[in-house]
């Protein structure tokens, strides 16, 4: 193949050989790696690692057509037991889904209603799958007059053990629900409770317009899915709270009654992450089923709420919603971003018109088919701005956020977790995707590039 460079000897070989993995050694010369600090990219520098681990970043030549370097991203919420068909994940099915992962750029995902993962973990080394680095939320936990339902995915009420084998977030389903709920002593002395154990509560709200009221008056981290309309933060900014909108989710179903517009998507989805034509392109059914969300607002409404609360986005966490109907992992991601990027793109334009009609741009947004996700309006100043706070969000907030042992940066000492990009992704028209390669722990874990067995590209 033209102009194509070799990672390294290692990365070379391993790309053609699986059983070559085991290696965990490799270097890289004259690349270019992102500075969390700087929310950019450095300048040249060779890169080592040995054993898994960032053994030496070192000034380098500057060179023609250098390579980048992200963190491996993390994602807040995903569920793999859901195949994002409205049915269940087979077995057959978990590599794929993990691969999806890797071709995304994802070193680590946190479950938060799947059963329990310890006999998938075991599958995962049994079976030598590659597969990022899996953490799992506690039970979640809803109001003691609701059933935790089939699969005891959930628990009722505050009676449940906490299990060691997941980590320390401790979810808190806020579901307004026939007037009924948590009372703010009970929020505010299990929060306290938890903490006193170690543990992170953390207040989940869907869309209601008051029950995340009671957990910020108590102290909780909120997670917003997504911040309902009207909703007004301005006491609340100095509170601790986080926003995964996940907006892909409505938008999507909203996107099924579109079936020329889903096609032009899919066919973007495809450019942008070549696995997900690979596995999945073709394989929803918009007359089927499928996984049906309870919209109580159009996706217009929760994304204008976005862009009015600007202060907020300082807030933002990575969720994809992976595993709900028509998100499968790694495209899930792309249809988040994509949304993320037009919508702050868009907001500063929004706020210098904000006496016009309020309604044009999401008239134009769903009613044209020209003014979908796949073209937005390029602003060269404003653009590589809002893809520095999306590279910041996936990797460095949400990052920490998980307990990622990469902490979402590159650092000498730290775990060789990162994706490979062969031009700078705050520029590029394509964006943030696609990848070309992802290492994980300095392995070779994923390449897009097409190989002949016996040959050099």
């Amino acid at each position: 193949m033209k102009n194509r460079r070799l990672l390294s000897l290692t990365l070379f070989l391993s790309a053609f050989a699986p059983t070559i993995l085991l290696s965990q050694n490799l270097k890289m010369k004259s690349v270019r790696i992102w500075d969390s600090e700087k929310a950019n990219f450095s300048g040249f520098v060779n890169l080592e690692v040995v054993q898994g681990k960032i053994v030496s970043i070192e000034p380098a030549k500057e060179t023609a057509n250098p390579d980048y370097l992200l963190p491996g991203f993390c994602d807040a919420s995903v569920t793999l037991s859901a195949n994002a068909l409205g049915g269940k994940t087979s077995r057959s099915e978990l590599p794929k889904v993990l691969s999806g992962f890797l071709s995304a750029g994802f070193s680590h995902v946190e479950s938060v209603a799947d059963p329990n993962l310890t006999s998938l973990l075991s599958e995962i080394s049994k079976s030598k799958w590659n597969a990022p680095i899996l953490s799992q939320a506690q039970k979640p936990i809803l109001y003691p007059d609701l059933s935790p339902g089939d699969g005891s995915l959930y628990q009722s009420g505050w009676k449940g053990n906490l299990d060691p084998k997941r980590n320390r977030h401790v979810p808190i389903f806020l579901k307004e629900w026939e007037n009924k709920g948590f009372s703010q002593t009970e929020l505010f002395s299990h929060r306290k409770e938890f903490e006193a154990n170690g543990k992170l509560a953390v207040a989940y709200t869907f869309a209601d317009k008051t029950s995340w009221e009671d957990a910020l008056d108590t102290g909780y981290s909120v997670l917003f899915h997504a911040m309902p309309s009207g909703t007004n933060l301005y006491r609340a900014q100095k509170r601790d709270f986080l926003w995964a909108p996940m907006f892909g989710i409505l938008y999507l179903q909203e996107l099924r009654k579109k079936p020329e517009d889903w096609k032009e998507e899919e066919s973007s989805w495809t450019k942008l992450n070549p696995y997900y034509g690979k596995v999945w392109k073709e394989s929803i059914s918009l007359d089927g089923e499928g996984w049906e969300g309870q919209e109580s607002e159009p996706f217009s409404v929760f994304a204008s709420q976005f862009q009015l609360e600007t202060e907020t986005h300082s807030n933002l966490l990575f969720a994809s919603g992976s595993g709900h109907w028509g998100l499968f992992p790694g495209q899930a991601a792309i249809v988040e971003v994509r949304l993320w990027e037009l919508l702050l793109q868009e907001t500063k334009q929004l706020e210098e018109r904000k006496n016009a009609q309020s309604s044009s741009f999401w008239n134009s947004f769903f009613r044209k088919k020209s003014d979908t996700i796949l073209s937005p309006k390029r602003d060269e100043e404003t653009l590589p701005k809002v893809r520095r706070r999306i590279l910041q969000t996936l990797t460095q907030t949400t990052c920490q956020y998980v307990g990622a042992d990469h902490g979402g940066k590159l650092r000498v000492g730290g775990p060789a977790h990162f994706s490979i990009l062969s031009e700078n992704p705050l520029k590029r028209a394509s964006g943030i995707f696609p990848i070309e390669s992802m290492v994980l722990g300095g392995k070779l874990v994923y390449t897009s590039k097409p190989a002949k067995e016996g040959t050099a590209k």
